[in-house]
């Protein structure tokens, strides 16, 4: 059985001590406080009466009431589908490895993709390829969590609110006759250097629809001095790759010789 211990009575004579300001001054304010905060009847619960069934009584009928509160809180339910048809060359809990490559300014980063049940989860370099022989860089690496990002776009917004598809679907829809109108005469593209094909398709076939469209490729980063100067010396199409293993001492002056935007890793 639980022992309480009771405070001692305060003396009748002698000095008094207060525990606090409120219990100095002792008015009607704490008084009230003091009640609200110890009501009556609040000791009995610390008192010999208090058996253990009476516990069990009290902590029962509070799980009661609170699953009554709770009954409409639960985890979402998701339901696994399986697929209609299986996907080619997959064995489920199997690693699957796609040969890809990553665009850079100049070129492109010959890369493996390991995917698990479709969910590419790690990029490597390919080790048979000669320009870069297996290496990545930490952009490469760090790529593969734009597929998971968690604050992407995943909603249409309009002038700062949600708006609907068919919205947007409209909206492209007006734009696009009106392009149409003036054969793209008012339309211009700035884009990024690249050497994807997918993106000189799509802008052969824009071109075709829009033949007064204009298109513009701007890098920041691409020193357009160091490429004149190496075709000029050495012909169109050159590009200088370091050999940095053969040097004992690098002076680098405004120069990121450790840039991988060309898409070669070989030398780094």
């Amino acid at each position: 059985m639980k022992r309480v211990f009771h405070h001692p009575p305060e003396p009748s004579t002698g000095k008094r001590y207060w525990r606090s300001l409120g219990e100095y001054s002792d008015s009607p304010e704490f008084r009230q406080w003091l009640e609200r905060e110890f009501p009556q009847g609040a000791a009995e619960l610390n008192g010999d009466e208090w058996s253990r069934r009476d516990f069990l009584k009290l902590m029962g009928a509070s799980m009661a009431l609170a699953g009554v509160g709770l009954t409409s809180c639960r985890r979402p339910e998701l339901h696994l589908v399986p697929f209609t048809k299986n996907v080619e060359w997959t064995i489920p809990g199997k690693f699957l490895y796609y040969a890809t490559a990553m665009p850079r300014r100049n070129g492109a980063i010959p890369l493996l993709a390991t995917t698990v049940d479709g969910r590419p989860i790690k990029l490597d370099g390919n080790p048979l390829h000669p320009a870069t022989g297996g290496a990545t860089d930490t952009f490469t690496q760090a790529s593969i969590l734009d597929l998971y990002d968690p604050t992407r776009s995943k909603r249409f917004v309009h002038a700062g609110k949600t708006a609907k598809r068919e919205d947007f679907e409209a909206y492209l829809k007006d734009l696009g006759n009106k392009l149409l109108a003036d054969h793209g005469d008012s339309v211009a593209f700035l884009v990024e250097e690249t050497n994807s094909p997918t993106r000189e398709r799509l802008r052969g076939e824009l071109e075709k629809t829009l033949p007064g469209m204009r298109w513009c490729v701007y890098e920041p980063l691409l020193s357009q001095g160091t490429i004149a100067a190496t075709q000029s010396a050495f012909g169109a199409g050159a590009r200088v790759i370091p050999k940095f293993d053969r040097a004992d001492v690098i002076l680098a002056l405004d120069s990121d010789f450790l840039d991988c935007g060309q898409g070669d890793l070989a030398s780094v």
